[in-house]
């Protein structure tokens, strides 16, 4: 889909620099890379099938990226800045044809190396609307098709969980500097404390007045006399906690409001009398007046008398409870993606999603359900209840959606539904039964498309109206995009697993057709030696096969080659095989195959397998560091007839003093108790070959 964003006219030098200003406030140039950041541009190039993928940041003489995949530098020039261009306007910015966009035609990056030719961009915008970059994808071929409206949307999407992450970073470095100027403020006061009393009170007083007058609007002070417990509050304290308006309460109402798991983060008297309760502290309480639950961040200091003992504690709260249930979600959408890396299943995939969905939201119910509109049903794989919801029950398997065909019209036409009261005078009527009859006031569904068809849906329900914030609704569209990426991942691997099914049922009739031509052309020729010696290497060289084909022809594990051809030479009780975990290329995971099939066929015919009570030791390990590391194959006969160096060289002895990449790095030693091989090979060869 082909879509252009409003670009607005170049923005005047104030702006500019209120812009510079703002991204100079995150303090983000020039740090390091983070994987949060990595996973997230990663995640954008998977998602928009793009080579490239970057976290922009537009400062005044560049633009750096604070994460990349796909592109070596870590910067370039203003000039060559294309994201300049993305964040004057509104969304995401799609440019089809660099080479041929009057914004980007003469760009070096376009008419050079690497020669980009199609760019979307999503603009990083703060909470102050002022535009730090993009978020954008390229690719070196044009797409005179854009985005599709998918891509679009999650291209936006992951721009938001860049911001959140700015923001995080901001709020942990504010926290940092909260905390030392704390330090320095107690330091301050017990150097006042060796002055007269009412010098010492005056400095303290007014050093609380000028603090509390720097802090926003919506923060409640308190002052605590710590003999007593009783407290001086602001109004503002009050609402709060949702108390009445009282010039004072005693210390145990307000923590009695306190949820139990909070309650040893917040000061007791012990702590507040020796002074070694914790100054900043988070914490979540039930408001009195509605039972609400709001986290609360508390600040404070405590003020001595000449004695150095504590006297009162003077301090802060403001609620804090959006920016807390960020950071949960957002810890959530982390501990979902390690979750969906590891998932093998749809079932896990489901389960995974809808218990994130549930626990971060604090839901009554979270489902994945796979819709056939034709049939006019819906199968509910995977579904999460709240554990400490009486009486509600899974959903889990068929359902009709009879009960619910405005939602489904909806969701087929690519709309995300958040229903704040499925009772409500403005909620679709033809879903009201349907919604009645499973216990559900509210929820938010996000559908999922398949080849641009819908095909399932993941939903969050509650049992009480409940109106969703933007927030909510943007995390269960990041759940539902990842559930979404993980699911074709699956039916990727699936596809390729089929694949290889077939490519190995073919490659198995072909050598099996091979072999039968050699037979048969060799039927007549003896002696029969060599044309048995035919027929087996034909079989270990299949063997490799199969072994690679369950790694997609990438590489093969050492131990399944051994494994492999230890079952083709027979005899399995008489050898014994250990080393560590290593991985072959293909070319030479077929060469090993044919070597240790070779040397397993001699000590058949001539070596310790020969004779009853013959053992042989299969062992490889790791030599050396770094890329030196070397990898050491031996192979050492015992209990066998006395063996001596051949007196000419046929085609297994040629094969086997070649080593394990064909080089050579084989050392042969016909010893009295038994032959003795050692194979070596430098290990990043041996995988890479």
């Amino acid at each position: 889909m082909k879509r252009t964003a409003s670009v607005h006219a170049a923005p005047s030098d104030a702006s500019e620099a209120a812009r510079l200003a703002a991204l100079e406030d995150y303090a983000v140039l020039d740090t390091p890379p983070e994987p949060a950041f990595d996973g997230i541009v990663q995640l954008a190039a998977r998602l928009c099938g793009t080579p490239i993928a970057l976290v922009s940041l537009v400062a005044e003489q560049r633009q750096w990226f604070k994460a990349r995949v796909g592109l070596e530098a870590c910067e370039t020039p203003i000039g060559q800045a294309v994201c300049a261009h993305a964040i004057r306007g509104e969304g995401v910015l799609v440019i089809p044809d660099m080479a041929v966009d009057p914004r980007t035609a003469d760009n070096p990056l376009v008419t050079e190396a690497p020669g980009m030719r199609f760019y979307a961009g999503a603009p990083l915008r703060s909470r102050t609307g002022q535009a730090l970059g993009t978020l954008c994808v390229i690719d070196l071929a044009p797409r005179p098709e854009g985005l599709t409206p998918d891509q679009e949307f999650a291209l936006a999407g992951l721009a938001g969980q860049v911001m959140a992450l700015l923001e995080l970073r901001g709020e942990a470095q504010d926290r940092g500097r909260i905390a030392v100027a704390a330090r320095r403020a107690n330091a301050a006061a017990s150097e006042r404390a060796a002055r007269s009393e009412a010098e010492r009170r005056r400095a303290l007083e007014a050093e609380t007045r000028a603090r509390i007058a720097q802090e926003a609007g919506g923060i409640g002070t308190f002052e605590m006399a710590v003999d007593s417990g009783r407290m001086q509050v602001s109004a503002e304290f009050c609402r709060l906690f949702g108390l009445p308006e009282a010039p004072g309460y005693d210390a145990a109402v307000l923590e009695g409001l306190v949820l139990p798991a909070d309650r040893g983060r917040r000061s007791n008297e012990a702590g507040r009398r020796d002074g070694s309760a914790e100054g900043n502290v988070e914490y979540r309480i039930h408001r009195a007046d509605d039972g609400a639950l709001r986290w609360l961040s508390r600040r404070a200091v405590f003020q001595r008398d000449g004695n150095g003992r504590v006297v009162a504690m003077f301090g802060t709260v403001h609620d804090i409870t959006e920016r807390k249930l960020d950071q949960i979600r957002l810890a959530a959408m982390v501990a979902l993606g390690d979750a969906l890396r590891d998932a093998g299943s749809a079932a896990a995939v489901a389960q995974a999603a809808t218990a994130t969905l549930g626990e971060a939201l604090g839901a009554l119910r979270a489902g994945y359900a796979e819709l056939d509109l034709r049939a006019g049903t819906a199968l509910l794989q995977q579904d999460w209840v709240a554990p400490e919801a009486s009486g509600v029950g899974s959903l889990a398997g068929p359902r009709s959606l009879a009960g619910f065909a405005g939602l489904v019209a909806r969701l087929a036409a690519g709309r995300v539904e958040a229903m704040a009261d499925s009772e409500a005078a403005d909620a679709p009527a033809a879903d009201r039964a349907g919604f009645a009859a499973i216990g559900v006031r509210a929820q938010i569904t996000v559908p999922l498309r398949q080849r641009g068809e819908l095909t399932a849906a993941l939903f969050v329900q509650d049992g009480q109206p409940r109106r969703w914030s933007q927030g909510e609704v943007d995390f269960v569209r990041g759940v539902a995009d990842r559930c979404h990426a993980a699911l074709e991942r699956l039916r990727g691997q699936a596809a390729q697993a089929v694949l290889n099914q077939e490519l190995s049922h073919r490659l198995k009739n072909s050598l099996a057709m091979v072999q039968a031509i050699a037979a048969q052309t060799l039927r007549g020729v003896t002696p029969r030696a060599p044309v048995e010696a035919l027929e087996s290497r034909i079989q270990a060289l299949g063997a490799a096969h199969a072994v690679l084909l369950q790694q997609d022809w990438r590489a093969a594990r050492l131990g399944a080659v051994v494994d492999q051809v230890v079952g083709l030479i027979g005899q399995r009780e008489r050898f014994s095989a250990a080393g560590p975990d290593v991985s072959l290329g293909p070319r030479c995971a077929q060469g090993v195959s044919l070597l240790l099939h070779e040397l397993g066929t001699n000590a058949l015919k001539y070596g310790a397998l020969s004779a009853e009570g013959g053992r042989v030791a299969l062992g490889w390990s790791l030599r050396g560091a770094g890329a030196e590391t070397e990898l050491v194959v031996t192979w050492q006969e015992s209990g066998g007839p006395r063996v001596a160096a051949p007196g000419q060289r046929g085609f297994g002895s040629m094969l086997i003093r070649r080593g394990l990449l064909g080089e050579g790095g084989a050392r042969l030693d016909f010893l009295p108790e038994g032959l003795q091989v050692e194979l070596v090979a430098l290990l990043h060869e041996v995988e890479a070959a």
